[in-house]
């Protein structure tokens, strides 16, 4: 065991008597340091601040340090000037048992959370289904900004995504259709594929992370700067003013893009069959309206509109529940972004069940 070398703290602590110390331990190559304060009972902000960059250089030479008889606030400033959380001080008693407890503490937090995006989703459905009716009820200009930035600046990174997502669906399908004679069936396949699962999907993964971490993002810097408190303390609904146009916006927003992946998507499998298969353009079209139905469609637009909501509540709730300035909204943004993409496989992963026990299953119709 290595023996503590104990230095003895003077209440006149200074920049000289520090580096008279150090030299000491370099020179003596100690690697383990007491800091006794007990002499010291006087802390200006001076002495706090000799005393860590003391500590700062015993860190930069890996030695090890304890501090001994300082008071706590003092060593909160210390802390504060090495950029340290202090260490945790919770004790663990006798009937407590850490899991559960941490278990019971998340389900107390997870029930909050609905609870509060519940409540969330009741004042928007009231505004934007009754506030058209009441005077400055709804803002239209910001919705068709709101939508425009949500839904017509998405269109570049989300034709890029489903035409390469098409292109990969038709190379893969072609490598094993190619040996049973059967290549006219890339078409059902990638058109059913984009339709009803992939293309709804893509768009709402991509406009998770873009639009709902732009919306998180938004509402947690308004609530840093005190911005929502200004406009509460005015009477101004926040729901009203802010969160409605975000929330309609990604609501016709998410669907449009869901087509317009779904066409792009096919047109990257149909470019592939017809140039590299040599598959006539006619057939492979005819294949494709053959294999999807309006119904196909529709249970596409059924799951963009649920991702729509998914979205909205999760970036809205992590946005106005923010805190901790900076750091904090890059923690809402974070959850934002990774609990819609969770809740998001969920909401696909139910509908496709019910849709297969109710007997909408894939069938090709050639």
């Amino acid at each position: 065991m290595v023996q503590q070398h104990i230095i003895h703290i003077s209440p006149e602590f200074s920049l000289l008597e520090g580096e008279s110390h150090f030299k000491r331990i370099r020179s003596e190559k100690i690697s383990n340091v007491l800091i006794d304060c007990s002499a010291v009972s006087i802390w200006p902000s001076s002495a706090c601040a000799f005393l860590a960059d003391f500590i700062k250089r015993l860190n930069h030479r890996n030695i090890k340090w304890s501090l001994n008889s300082i008071p706590e606030d003092t060593l909160k400033t210390i802390n504060f000037m090495l950029y340290r959380k202090p260490a945790a001080t919770h004790l663990i008693k006798k009937d407590e048992i850490p899991v559960v407890d941490d278990t019971l503490s998340w389900v107390v937090t997870s029930w909050h959370n609905i609870v509060s995006t519940v409540k969330l989703l009741e004042d928007i459905t009231f505004w934007t289904l009754l506030g058209p009716f009441f005077k400055h009820g709804f803002r239209y200009s910001r919705t068709l900004f709101e939508i425009s930035e949500r839904g017509m600046r998405s269109l570049g990174i989300v034709a890029l995504v489903a035409g390469i997502m098409g292109l990969i669906l038709a190379i893969q399908a072609a490598a094993q259709l190619q040996n049973f004679g059967a290549t006219i069936y890339i078409a059902n396949l990638v058109g059913m594929a984009i339709v009803r699962e992939l293309g709804p999907l893509l768009a709402a993964l991509l406009t998770a992370g873009r639009s709902g971490s732009a919306i998180t993002a938004e509402l947690g810097s308004m609530v840093a700067s005190e911005e929502m408190d200004a406009l509460r303390a005015m009477g101004v609904s926040v729901t009203k003013y802010i969160v409605v146009p975000k929330f309609v916006a990604l609501f016709v927003a998410l669907p449009c893009l869901t087509i317009f992946a779904d066409v792009i998507g096919i047109t990257g499998g149909y470019l592939f069959s017809t140039i590299q298969l040599g598959i006539p353009s006619s057939h492979y079209i005819d294949q494709t309206i053959q294999a999807i139905s309006a119904n196909d469609v529709m249970i596409g637009l059924i799951k963009s509109i649920a991702d729509a909501i998914i979205i909205a509540s999760i970036a809205v709730h992590q946005g106005l529940n923010t805190s901790g300035g900076a750091e904090g909204i890059g923690r809402s943004t974070t959850k934002s972004v990774v609990h819609s993409i969770i809740f998001i496989a969920i909401a696909h992963l139910f509908f496709t069940i019910l849709f297969y026990f109710t007997g909408h299953t894939l069938k090709f119709n050639v």
